[in-house]
Parts: structure tokens; C-alpha cells; sequence
């Protein structure tokens, strides 16, 4: 599957410009650098003898966001105020660290899924390293959400990791993992590393003179066998349309989307206006709050999301009861009741909670589903949303 690097930081430095606003002055060079990314994307789709909407997803929905803008009608600001975009922190060797977690978790695979205290253990390691990057940010009166994009990545990968749920999981997925890569002749003396982490590639090989490296996306976390079977046949062995089609139908799903959602979470941006370049989170809070709530409703924390989804458009994180709603959303296209419409899905998570039956945790209770429904365009705004998912695909 090609990959366009950049395209995706393209689309954030876009809509942070949008949302700032554009002075006069930036109106044409804005305009030409959207015309020339999309010129540079379909050139090199036609170089490698595919088109836009066969790139992997995020690129995809990037391509589409650029492609759509009405670059006749742009937000122009009067004031000299500069643009607002989010700031970029670095801390040297955050990148590393992932990279040394994320091999160590692979060598100690065994060890950690058959004992107890090695996973505690773990825990507290990355709990240390999570913490010391906090501290590093509130040293400088900084958060890690503009920490620079890769060691921002490897934060909420050691967050979502220090929840011990999570890592149970994650290291039953990188079992299945192996068992998928053993199921392949591999040269002697090369051995497979497989690391799942944060990243924005859907899987990536480096290979090295004494061993391969797999780089997998955590989205994948909650993936069946087959799915890991073709993402290992596909770097391991060849890219065929079969094993493509199984990955990309997957990166699709709900599953892959919510991992992605609960990830992000834990680094929102919290201080800039909720305001996107169409619709106002504020604002869709303050209308379903009303119709929907008496005015009553405690108030979350919004945010939007820094990545394109496919399918699932919104996320509500109790630990700290934030509303992260898709930025696939915040299109000229999609009418406010849409936006609506997620925002009182998200919020019924946060009044209903979820339940653990049979050891499955489930979030869509019948009375859930129940108030669902008493959404007054309910019927438009599923089909709106299931017509949007079925674009992006």
C-alpha cells in the first residue's frame, strides 16, 4: 500500500490555518500550498500506477479534506494577531525510550504473560517514564499535548499502557503475533521483532543486519488472527491484494478507531478555543445540553481530534471525563445536528457508564440505546454518519 509521509502533518497544519484564520496577505500562498499538495498526491499515485482513494486511510481522508476546501470562501482575519497554531515541545530521547519499551516488551514476551509480578513491574517503569516527561513539560509550563508529534506518540503509548487492562491485551495481541510470524521459513540467524506502537504509518519494516523489525499500529490492538496473518505475510513475505483488503477493511472498524480515540485521549489539546473551522463544540454542547438535558448536564472536557477517522466519530474518556469528537467532522458538509448527534452519543456514555458481562465490557446498554433514540433527528443523522463512513472507505 503506497504512503505519502507528510500528508496527514499537511492536513493538521491546514486546519489549525483555517481555524486561526488567514491574514490577507496569506490568503494566495495558502491556497497555492493546498493546490500543490494535491498536485504532488496525485502525481505520485499516478507514478506508482494507483489513485488518491486507495491510499491507506488517514492519507485517504487528508487527500479528501484538501480536495473538498472551498479555497474561494477562506476564514480571513483582520487583526495582526499571529496564527495560533499549537506549539511544538521536544524532550530528548522520549522516541528512544518508546523504541527500547516497546523491544523489551517483545524479548520479555514469555515472562511477562506468565508472570504476574513481571507485568507489575513493567507498570512501574512506564509509570516512571510517563511521569517524568509530565514533569519535564511542567517545568517549562508546557503539557505533553505539544509535545512533538513522535514524542507525543510514544507519551499516550506508555499512558494507555500503564493501564494494566490494556497491557494484558497488548501483550495477548503480540502473542497472536507471534504465532502468526512462526508460521513463516525466515532466513537463519534473522530473527522477527515486532513492536506495537503509536505511530502513523499502518505497519512499517526496518530491517537491520541481525534482525527484522515489524512496527506495527497500536490500532490493531484488538485484530483476530487473520488480520495478523495478512499483516505478516504483507511485510514479511509480499504485499498481495488479499492480505491488503483484509488490513484496510480492519483499519475501518470501530475497534481500530476507538484504540486510536483512547490513545490520543491522554494528550488532548484542552486550551485551545473548541471551536474547529465549522462547527463550535461549545456550541453543539450548549444546544444538546439544553434539549436534551434540561441544562443540567455536568460539562466535560471537548476537544477535537487530531486524527481523520473512517468510521467512528466521537470518544468519551471517563478518567478524565473528556468529549474527543473526529475532526472528519468538522466539514462545511456535515450539518450541526450530525455533530449534534455525536455529542449526545458521547455524552450518554458519560451518563450511562459501561458494564462488564461475561467479562466483555459493553457500553451500549438497552436504556442506552433507549435515550439514543430520543434524539429528534436520529433517523438523518445515522444515515448522515453511515454515508460518511461508507465515503471514507
Amino acid at each position: 500500500m503506497l504512503k505519502i509521509k507528510g500528508l496527514v502533518s499537511v492536513f493538521n497544519r491546514v486546519r489549525s490555518q483555517l481555524q486561526s484564520g488567514l491574514h490577507p496577505e496569506e490568503v494566495e500562498s495558502f491556497r497555492n500550498q493546498v493546490n500543490a499538495t494535491i498536485r504532488d498526491v496525485e502525481e505520485i499515485c499516478r507514478r506508482h500506477n494507483t489513485t488518491p482513494e486507495q491510499l491507506p486511510g488517514p492519507s485517504r481522508l487528508a487527500y479528501q479534506f484538501l480536495k473538498n476546501l472551498d479555497l474561494a470562501n477562506l476564514p480571513v482575519r483582520q487583526t495582526e494577531t499571529p496564527n495560533a497554531a499549537t506549539p511544538s515541545f521536544r524532550i530528548r530521547n522520549v522516541v528512544k525510550i518508546g523504541e527500547q519499551m516497546a523491544e523489551r516488551i517483545w524479548q520479555s514476551l514469555g515472562a511477562l504473560l506468565a508472570t504476574p509480578s513481571a507485568r507489575t513491574q513493567l507498570l512501574h517503569e512506564m509509570e516512571n517514564h510517563a511521569a517524568t516527561i509530565e514533569r519535564i513539560c511542567q517545568q517549562h509550563d508546557q503539557t505533553p499535548a505539544v509535545l512533538e508529534t513522535p514524542s507525543r506518540q510514544v507519551y499516550c503509548w506508555l499512558k494507555f499502557l500503564c493501564v494494566a487492562e490494556n497491557l494484558a491485551t497488548h501483550l495477548d495481541t503480540l502473542e497472536r503475533a507471534r504465532k502468526a510470524i512462526s508460521e513463516h521459513s525466515l532466513r537463519p540467524g534473522q530473527p522477527i521483532h515486532l513492536h506495537l506502537i503509536c505511530q502513523n504509518a499502518i505497519w512499517r519494516r526496518n530491517e537491520y543486519r541481525d534482525a527484522v523489525v515489524v512496527k506495527v499500529n497500536q490500532g490493531f490492538l484488538n485484530a483476530d488472527q487473520s488480520v495478523w496473518r495478512a499483516i505478516i505475510h504483507a511485510a514479511l513475505v509480499q504485499r498481495d491484494p488479499t492480505n491488503g483488503q483484509a488490513i484496510q477493511e480492519f483499519t475501518l472498524t470501530d475497534d481500530f478507531s476507538e484504540t486510536l480515540f483512547e490513545l490520543e485521549s491522554f494528550a488532548a489539546v484542552t486550551t485551545p478555543s473548541t471551536r474547529g473551522h465549522v462547527h463550535d463544540l461549545d456550541e453543539s454542547f450548549a444546544r444538546v445540553n439544553a434539549a436534551y438535558f434540561h441544562g443540567q448536564f455536568p460539562k466535560p472536557t471537548l476537544v477535537w481530534n487530531r486524527t481523520l477517522t473512517a468510521s467512528k466519530f466521537g470518544h468519551y474518556q471517563p478518567s478524565r471525563d473528556t468529549v474527543m469528537l473526529s475532526v472528519s467532522l468538522d466539514d462545511a458538509k456535515i450539518p450541526a445536528y450530525v455533530v449534534d448527534f455525536v455529542m449526545y452519543h458521547e455524552l450518554l456514555h458519560k451518563k450511562h457508564g459501561a458494564m462488564i458481562v461475561n467479562g466483555r465490557r459493553l457500553s451500549h446498554s438497552l436504556a442506552f440505546r433507549e435515550d439514543e433514540r430520543r434524539f429528534a433527528e436520529y433517523i438523518q443523522a445515522e444515515s448522515q454518519l453511515k454515508e460518511l463512513a461508507l465515503k471514507n472507505r
